[in-house]
This record gives C-alpha cells, structure tokens and sequence, in this order.
C-alpha cells in the first residue's frame, strides 16, 4: 500500500468526521500535487459537484491557466517542508477569491509524506477590501481635485476656533493648523489689522463679511483677495468664523487695465473729434463719450436712433445707408459708412459712421455707435475729384492734339518721301537716292515709335528692333536696356540704320555673319558696343562719308558721347560713351 494507506491521519474516524463537517475547505494532496481527499465545503468552492470528483485531479489543474505556475511553486515549496499561502480565484466556481494555506505532513522521521490544504473564502473581504479601497481613491481623487481647483481659483479656506485659539488653514498645498497670531502674523502691520478689524466685527456683530481689499505679506507677495467670512454660532455665542478668500490679483490688473483702455479711448476720441454713443433699447437710455462738442449742434435723443443706425441721414444718402445697414447685419459684421447729415440748424455736414448692434435671442439690446464730422475732408476730396476730372479733360484734348500733330508730321514724311522719289526719279544715280529714301524710313520708324509711347520716351531694344528687324538679318542684345528721351531716340535710330546700312553693304550682313549689341554700364556712364562678325575681311575706309559724320558729330554732339570707329579686320566695332541721366538711364 502507498503512504496513504498508512496515514493515521486519514484513518482516524473522529479527524475525517471533522474535517468532513469543517465549513473551511480541506484537502489532502500527494507529494505531487494529487488531490487524495476534499470535504464538502473545498468542492463548493472549487465548483466541483461533489467531493468524490476532486479525487485523483492535479491540483494545478484546480487553478487558471495564468496562476498554475505560482500553484506548481507553492506545492514545491510545501513538499520540502515548508508552508506556502496565496490568494487566487478557482478556474470554476461561483466564489471569486479563495484563500490557500498549503503545509507539509510529515512522519516520525520528519520527512513530507503529503500536503494539508485548507481554503477559506475570502470573496467578502476582498471585496470589502476593494470597496475600502475605492472609496479611500475616490476620497484622495476629490481632495486632489478640490486642491486643483483651489489652485485654479487661487482659492483659500479657514476655520478660526476662538476658544483654542486656532486657525485651520485649507489651500492648494494642503492642510494645515496654526495659531491665530502665526497665521495673522504672514502678513505686514496694515494687511493684519485689516484681518484683525473684520475677525473682531463678525464676532462682535455676528454677522456675515464680504468684500474686497489689497494685501501683503511679509515674503513679498501683493495682492487683492475677496474675502467671505461668517460667524459660527453656539447657543447665540460666536465661537469661531469660517471664511474663504479668493485671490483676485490677476482679476482687478484686468480690470484696471481696461479702465486705463477705457480712459485712454475717450481721450483719443476727444482729440480725434469724435463722439461715441451706446443706446440701451430696454431702458431707452443713452450714453454719450468723446467730444464735448456735438457735431450735431444739440444732445442726441434715443429716438434720433430709431431708424438704424441714425435717423437724421439726409435724404439723398438714406436708401444707400440703409442698405449697408441691412448688409452689415446680415453678414455680422460691424456698419462703416460715410454719409450727410442735418444739424439742428439745418446745415449739412459729412460724417464717418461705425456701429454695431448687439442682439439677445434675436432682439436689439444695445447700440454701439460713433461719428466723427468729415466735412472738411469731404469738401476737400470732392474739389481734388473735380480737379482730377479736369485735369483728365484736359489730358485728353492734349492727346487729341498730339494724335492730329503725330498724324500730320506723318503725312509730312509721307509727302517730303514722295517728293523726293519725284525729285530724284530722273537722277542717274541710284545710290544716293535710295540712301536718302531709307534714311527717311529709319527716321519714320522711329518717329512711329515715340507716338506709341505719346513721346515721353522709348527703349533703347525698341529703337533697335524698329530700325533693324526690316533688314531681316541677325542680330543680338547683351547687358541692360536703356531708356531714352525722344531726342536720344531719333538720334541713336538714325545712328543704328547707318551701322545697319553699312554692315549690308559692307559689313558682316553683306554674307552670313551676325551683329551683337552690347550695353555696358560704369559709373555715370554707359557704353553702346555695335560689333560686327563673320563677315568679309574690314577695310579702313578712304574718306569719311555721312554715316561716319552723322555718328561722329550729331550723335556725339546729342549725346554729349564719344564715339570710336575701329574697322577690325574681323569686323567693325563702333563704341558710344554717353553719360548716365534722366535723358538717357538705365531701364
């Protein structure tokens, strides 16, 4: 027979019979953890029908998954002697928390043959545990949040007891007792008698306190506290005060600070001549700020705002103003408009407008409104809107002249061009004709240019394209653009269609070479490159024709520039030096 047969304990009729009847739960487990006995009450709250179907079960297996391995450790624990308890929730059972004593039973030799289990439900003391628990959580959350809150509020509470001559102290770094001349004391000689003051009327009077005041304390710290106090009564003798007290500080900064906003605006109201209204609809009251004058020669009533914003608009503005009236509060948005008024007197005058009209479930309740007089800027405005609606006529009848002037010169040039085709159309020479014809052409060219710009100025590429561009052959710009008076103009155009003239008769345009100009600004001055290349081998010229004369004394004479001719071999460069002004500038 196994140990078990042997065991006295289990054969023992009277120790079975009691620990049947125990209402604790008892078991008997091998060395292994098999459970071998179990009474009635270790079954019910193991979840099992009956203590016989316990029998031959691991007693790991009694147990969830998640506290099998502290199980296995306690049964290992108890098999080398020594007693293991824990505290755990069966894997079934209606009882959620039992409590487990494991022992070691040992024989004569003091060897461990089995393991006593003894279970007791512990599910309402947990639970009472729990609740403690809770409430004790729920106790340190609602003082942390009434500390939070003080601390929010700047909020301070406290009990004065006179008979002990205490004062308890509740605030947001807790709670604490002092005397009454420790707490009174914190505070400087003006700030305690005022404590001192109030503490002696609540008692004496026994009535309540409530106000407001500075004060400071003796660590630095100024302020301003509401204060609330009242007496604690007993059988009609006041043995003590409660108050709290609120630090206000932050509080009235703001409120001084607006009335300092407030004292500025009406001083810059007054000096800007304005006058600021606000209307109460339900008392029908109105307040006047700003200037002590009144525009409107007379005080204002609240029925002169009865038609939104001011009734006395003149008629010709009125079905304007009511509209942006409309539009303003339509888009809630503040009223800004400009408008005639009658004065008492009957004269009329300009006047800016702001309001705005605050509403309560949909009802005006207030009106805010300001006016200032705008006569004199309007009189103004209007003589300047005269002046520029004069000067605009006058503008256009020069236009009109200058179109018919630009027209006839053009025809001019139309008729001497003619005329010199007649002249010269039984002149055995060509050449001298034709260079005559297209010098009038240029000169035409840039003459069209400058009516387009109404001759103030052109473009120094402008001029270059319109005399260029009819010869069809290449050419490039490199450096600034210039701008030039009419006079640079017709200048620097006559002198491009000679550099033109020559450079396709002669020059790099007589084959496939190209021109490149160049614009190089110094200082207070600009230099205009025409360089030639992939032409013909240069020839320096013999004599000097009208092209090299009209360059080397019309335009330098116009220009106030020197110009250089170099007839390289690889092509000419013509270099112009002109000085920088408001007739010739850099674009």
């Amino acid at each position: 027979m196994s140990c078990w047969g042997q065991s006295q304990v289990l054969a023992e009729p009277l120790l079975r019979t009691m620990f049947e009847s125990s209402p604790e739960g008892v078991l008997v487990l091998e060395i292994d953890g098999t459970v071998r006995f179990a009474n009635s009450s270790a079954a019910a709250m193991l979840g099992a029908r009956e203590p016989g179907a316990l029998v031959g079960a691991p007693w790991r297996s009694l147990w969830p998954e998640l506290s099998r391995p502290a199980v296995e450790a306690h049964v290992e624990a108890a098999a080398h002697g020594e007693a293991r308890h824990f505290a755990a929730s069966p894997a079934a059972g209606a009882r959620p928390k039992l409590e487990a004593i494991i022992s070691p039973m040992c024989n004569e030799a003091g060897q461990s043959v089995a393991l006593f289990v003894s279970l007791r439900d512990v599910s309402d003391i947990e639970a009472a545990r729990l609740a403690a628990e809770a409430r004790e959580r729920v106790a340190s959350e609602e003082a942390s949040a009434l500390r939070a809150l003080a601390a929010l509020v700047s909020l301070s509470s406290w009990e004065t007891d006179f008979r002990r001559d205490t004062v308890r102290i509740s605030n947001a770094k807790g709670l604490q007792e002092l005397s009454i001349e420790q707490a009174v004391g914190a505070y400087d000689p003006e700030t305690a008698a005022r404590f001192r003051a109030i503490t002696d009327r609540v008692r004496v009077c026994g009535e309540p306190y409530k106000g407001e005041a500075p004060y400071a304390r003796l660590d630095g710290a100024r302020g301003w506290l509401r204060e609330f106090v009242q007496p604690i009564l007993e059988d009609g003798v006041c043995v003590g005060i409660r108050g709290a007290a609120m630090d206000i500080s932050e509080e009235v900064s703001a409120r001084e600070a607006i009335q300092r906003a407030e004292r500025r605006l009406a001083v810059a109201a007054e000096l800007a001549g304005m006058e600021v209204y606000e209307l109460d609809y339900e008392t029908q009251t109105l307040i006047k700020g700003g200037s002590a004058a009144s525009i409107l020669g007379g005080p204002l009533r609240p029925e002169t705002f009865s038609s939104p914003p001011i009734g006395q608009v003149a008629p010709q503005d009125r079905a304007r103003v009511q509209k942006e009236w409309a539009s303003s509060q339509e888009a809630g948005s503040p009223f800004r408009s400009e408008f005639r008024m009658h004065r008492n007197d009957g004269q009329e005058i300009w006047v800016y407008c702001v309001a705005e009209m605050v509403t309560q479930g949909g009802q005006p309740k207030r009106l805010l409104a300001a006016i200032m007089d705008i006569t004199e800027r309007k009189r103004s405005e209007l003589t300047l809107r005269d002046t520029m609606r004069r000067m605009a006529e006058h503008e256009a009848h020069q236009k009109l002249l200058l179109d018919e002037l630009n027209h006839r010169v053009k025809n001019t040039l139309a008729a001497v061009q003619s005329m010199a085709r007649q002249t010269l159309a039984g002149v055995c020479f060509d050449e001298p004709r034709d260079l005559f014809l297209e010098r009038l052409l240029a000169l035409s060219a840039t003459h069209d240019l400058l009516v387009r710009h109404a001759w103030e100025s052109a473009s120094f590429h402008e001029v270059a394209d319109a005399v260029l561009k009819p010869y069809g052959r290449p050419y490039s710009y490199e450096g600034s653009d210039l701008q030039l008076d009419p006079n640079h103009a017709v200048s620097l155009g006559m002198a491009l269609h000679e550099l033109a003239t020559n450079a396709h008769k002669h020059g790099a345009w007589r084959e496939a070479g190209r021109v490149k100009l160049t614009t190089e600004v110094g200082e207070g001055h600009v230099r205009i490159v025409w360089s030639e290349s992939g032409g013909p081998p240069v020839l320096s010229p013999t004599r000097r024709g009208f092209g090299s004369r009209l360059l080397q004394r019309g335009v330098a004479g116009e220009l106030g520039a020197k110009v250089a001719l170099d007839f390289a071999a690889d092509g000419l460069v013509c270099t112009i030096q002109a000085p920088l002004s408001a007739r010739l500038r850099v674009a």
